[in-house]
């Protein structure tokens, strides 16, 4: 699934862990399995290509998980992926909202199989998001028989301030692939009628390639621009600056920055930071707030998930503030915020013991008070 809150748990490892690009291997071309619209069927009519379709690297791979380094895919013998995305998963609306179809080339049969059991441990971790302000209900399906293994995973989402979303996440390997299905609509029930049918239409076209009978192109994708959200705020008037810590700090970088699952996002970079070794802030902008709501839910209850997390209590700063405190060899915190279109996420990292929740309360006041000014008040 699509989510930033990785960086809660892999924030200092962003900066020491250097990226690898995956090295590639004989085999079919991975760019034209994944489904095109044209085949996806009347549910999934009127979604959009996203841009997150692509190649998928070791290290963009990595970043789909909860603490998984570029080192850890390689390591399982992956080589690359390409997946095709369709829509907005999170918008809140009845139908299918979102379709993803992907696959993964790994060295051997071998290895990929080892790559299923990788990621079914990962849906199956889902289920640690569970909390009382975010209900998450995992269950393992049976689904028909694909390849030589498989799993399917519905997750289920509700919370006060979001309507209720469902995913089902399908993975299969055949040979050295792994190919994986992701469908998420407004009810269990419509990702459940689809998810299937797409997983088996993959599972005959990737055969089709194999046996050399797949005559089809890859689609061109579209490029993400970059930049202040069309009818929107000027994101960079809500950055923090080096000033707003207490101690050393500087900015090393900041600017719109392109991000798949958002209309626009400005992100800040801070290190030295103050208190903090470090200090991370994206500042995005999404389609609606039912998606802005669930990003921000989402990365709250990631972090309340690791173990030796406190929860802070953020809710006299208004904006759905929610925020929690991390304890460990590498202790971290995460700040998040939504409202309106806007989602908020804050994450800060320190090496040398805890992190002092009052240090966090000041940023998370001063990042409130820059909402409030970017947003006219």
């Amino acid at each position: 699934m699509r989510g930033r809150g990785v960086l809660v748990v892999a924030l200092a490892a962003a900066v020491l862990v250097p990226g690898a690009s995956a090295s590639r291997a004989p085999g079919v071309k991975l760019a034209v399995i994944p489904l095109p619209k044209s085949v996806l069927g009347a549910p999934a009519h009127g979604l959009a290509l996203a841009y997150e379709s692509g190649a998928i690297s070791n290290t963009a791979a990595a970043d789909n998980t909860t603490d998984a380094t570029t080192a850890t895919i390689k390591k399982l013998g992956r080589l690359n992926g390409y997946a095709l995305a369709y829509g907005d998963p999170y918008i809140g609306a009845a139908g299918v909202t979102f379709v993803r179809t992907g696959i993964e080339q790994y060295k051997t049969s071998a290895d990929a199989k080892r790559g299923l059991a990788f990621w079914r441990k990962e849906d199956a971790e889902l289920s640690a998001l569970d909390h009382p302000g975010f209900a998450v209900t995992n269950v393992l399906l049976k689904v028909p028989p694909l390849g030589t293994r498989r799993f399917a995973y519905l997750t289920s989402f509700s919370a006060s301030n979001i309507a209720p979303v469902s995913s089902i996440d399908e993975h299969f390997a055949d040979g050295r692939y792994v190919l994986d299905v992701s469908v998420t609509a407004g009810s269990a029930a419509a990702a459940s009628a689809l998810a299937p049918k797409l997983a088996k239409k993959l599972d005959s076209r990737l055969r089709l390639a194999l046996k050399g009978r797949l005559h089809a192109k890859p689609l061109k994708l579209a490029k993400q621009q970059t930049g202040q959200p069309p009818g929107g705020p000027d994101l960079s008037t809500m950055a923090l600056k080096a000033s707003d810590l207490a101690g050393a700090a500087s900015v090393t970088s900041q600017g719109y920055f392109a991000d798949p699952g958002a209309i626009s996002d400005y992100s800040v970079f801070i290190y030295p930071a103050g208190p903090f070794d470090l200090l991370d802030q994206e500042i995005e902008w999404y389609p609606n707030a039912n998606e802005a709501c669930f990003y921000a839910d989402l990365v709250n209850a990631m972090a309340l998930s690791q173990k030796g997390t406190t929860a802070l209590d953020l809710s006299s700063l208004g904006y759905n503030a929610q925020g929690s405190v991390s304890e460990g060899s590498i202790s971290t915190s995460a700040v998040v915020f939504s409202t309106g279109n806007l989602g908020e996420f804050i994450f800060m990292g320190f090496g040398g013991g805890s992190i002092n929740s009052g240090d966090v309360t000041n940023v998370a006041q001063t990042a409130a008070a820059r909402i409030t000014a970017g947003l006219g008040g």
